[in-house]
C-alpha cells in the first residue's frame, strides 16, 4: 500500500530492540511534561531544563551528522506518524521524523517530537508495519513524558547540578543523574523506573500499532530483524512480554502489509546504505542490502555494479567471478554506466589481461569523459599499452 490505511494525516527502540537503542532513554528517547515533582516550581524548572537541553543536543547531532534527505520517503514516514499519533495530542509537540546516515542501529526521541532514526536500522525492517512499531514506541515516549518523568524522578537536591551543567553531550544528564552523590540506590530506584517507562512504551506502542490497523504479530517481526545486528539477545524477553499482552481480540486483527510497497519505498535508502557499508569494508551487511536490493528491483543496474565492487573489494575465493557477473548484468541494465566497465578493466590488468582490459578501460573513458577518477583510468590505459607492445615485441 502507498501510504497508511488511516483517517488521520509521524519509537526509540529500546534494549530489547537493539543494544545500541537501549542508551536511547537514558539519553533522552522521551515527551515533554507531566510532573511528578512536588511542588509547581520545581515542575516549571524541570521543564525549562529539559527544553534547553533538548535544544542544545538537537543542534549539536546537526553538527555531527549527516542528514539523509529523500522527501517521498520522509512525507511516507510523516503520514505514518500522523496516523499513529493518539487523538488526544500533546500541547507543543509536532511529531517529525529525521533520518541520520549512519550503519548503527539506533533511534532515540526528543520531547518536542523530533524522532532520529538512523539509516541502517530502517534498513534492517522489512514490513510498514514494523516501521509502525518503531514510530509508535517512540511516540508513546513523546506522549507519555517519559523524559521528564525520569528527571522529576531523581531528588529535588541535584537539580541545581544538572541545571548548571555545561557539557555539551546535553541529555546524558538524565543518565548522569545516576551517577550523583545523594541519589540513594541509583541501581535500583532510577534504573527499575527507566525499565518500567520502556515496558510501557513498549505496551503503548503495540496499541497503537493495533489501533492504527496493524497486524501485531507483522509488526513484532521486528524483533527478529533487529536481532541480526543485537548479539545481546535481549528483544526475545521483550517479544515474549509483549505476546503476553495481546488480547485475543487483538491478535488476530488487522491487513497485513504489502512489503513491496514498502520496500519501494526505501529502495533509494538500501542504495546508499550499501555505498555506506561498502566504504566502510562491513562486507556482510552490504551484502545483506545489496541482496535485498536487487531482490526487489532485479534491474537495478547501480545495484548490481555495488554488489559486484562488495565481491571484488572482499577478494573471497569464488568472488571475482561472482562480482564479472554483476558488472556485466549492470552494463546489459544500463550500457551507459561507466563504473563496471572500469571495474571489469581492473579485474582483467590484475590478471595480466592486458588485451581484454584496455577495451573496458576505453570505454569507461568514453562513457565519462570528465569523470574525476579519469586520470587513474588513463595511468591503467598507459599500463595496458606498455604491456601489449611489450608482448608484440
Amino acid at each position: 500500500m502507498a501510504a497508511p490505511d488511516c483517517a488521520k494525516t509521524n519509537m526509540r527502540l529500546p534494549a530489547g530492540f537493539s543494544a545500541a537503542i537501549a542508551v536511547c532513554l537514558c539519553l533522552g528517547c522521551s515527551g515533554p511534561g507531566t510532573m511528578v515533582s512536588a511542588s509547581q516550581g520545581r515542575g516549571e524548572r524541570l521543564v525549562q531544563l529539559l527544553s534547553f537541553e533538548t535544544r542544545r543536543e538537537q543542534s549539536a547531532i546537526a553538527r555531527r551528522s549527516i542528514l539523509y534527505r529523500e522527501p517521498q520517503l520522509e512525507q511516507y514516514l510523516d503520514r505514518m506518524v500522523a496516523c499513529l499519533m493518539p487523538d488526544d495530542r500533546t500541547e507543543g509537540v509536532a511529531p517529525q521524523v529525521v533520518l541520520i546516515s549512519d550503519p548503527g542501529q539506533n533511534a532515540y526521541s526528543f520531547p518536542d517530537g523530533a524522532i532520529y532514526i538512523h539509516t541502517g536500522l530502517l534498513a534492517q525492517l522489512e514490513s510498514e508495519a514494523e516501521l509502525a512499531l518503531l514510530l509508535a514506541h517512540e511516540l508513546a515516549h513523546i506522549t507519555r513524558r517519559h523524559a521528564l518523568r525520569a528527571l522529576a524522578a531523581s531528588p529535588a537536591e541535584t537539580d541545581e547540578t544538572v541545571f548548571n551543567r555545561t557539557l555539551s553531550d546535553s541529555l546524558s544528564w538524565v543518565h548522569e543523574l545516576t551517577l550523583q552523590e545523594g541519589v540513594a540506590d541509583p541501581s535500583h530506584e532510577l534504573v527499575s523506573l527507566r525499565r518500567s517507562l520502556e515496558q510501557e512504551a513498549d505496551r503503548v506502542g503495540l496499541d497503537m500499532v493495533i489501533k492504527a490497523n496493524y497486524d501485531p504479530h507483522e509488526a513484532l517481526e521486528i524483533f527478529e530483524h533487529l536481532r541480526r545486528g543485537n548479539e545481546s539477545g535481549t528483544g526475545v524477553d521483550r517479544l515474549a512480554a509483549l505476546l503476553k499482552t495481546l488480547k485475543p481480540a487483538n491478535s488476530a486483527v488487522g491487513r497485513l502489509t504489502d512489503r513491496n510497497v514498502f520496500e519501494k519505498h526505501i529502495e533509494n535508502l538500501l542504495f546508499e546504505e550499501v555505498r555506506l557499508e561498502l566504504r566502510l569494508g562491513r562486507w556482510d551487511e552490504a551484502l545483506r542490502c545489496a541482496r535485498r536490493l536487487l531482490r526487489n528491483t532485479p534491474t537495478h543496474a547501480r545495484g548490481h555494479f555495488l554488489l559486484g565492487e562488495i565481491l571484488r573489494q572482499r577478494n573471497d575465493a569464488e568472488d571475482v567471478p561472482q562480482a564479472l557477473v554483476h558488472y556485466f548484468r549492470a552494463i546489459d541494465a544500463d550500457p551507459s554506466l561507466p563504473e563496471p566497465h572500469k571495474a571489469i578493466g581492473l579485474i582483467h590488468l590484475k590478471k595480466g589481461q592486458a588485451r581484454l582490459a584496455l577495451g573496458f578501460f576505453e570505454n569507461a573513458l568514453a562513457l565519462a569523459p570528465h569523470a574525476p577518477d579519469n586520470e587513474y583510468i588513463r595511468s591503467y590505459l598507459t599500463q595496458c599499452i606498455i604491456t601489449i607492445e611489450g608482448e608484440d615485441l
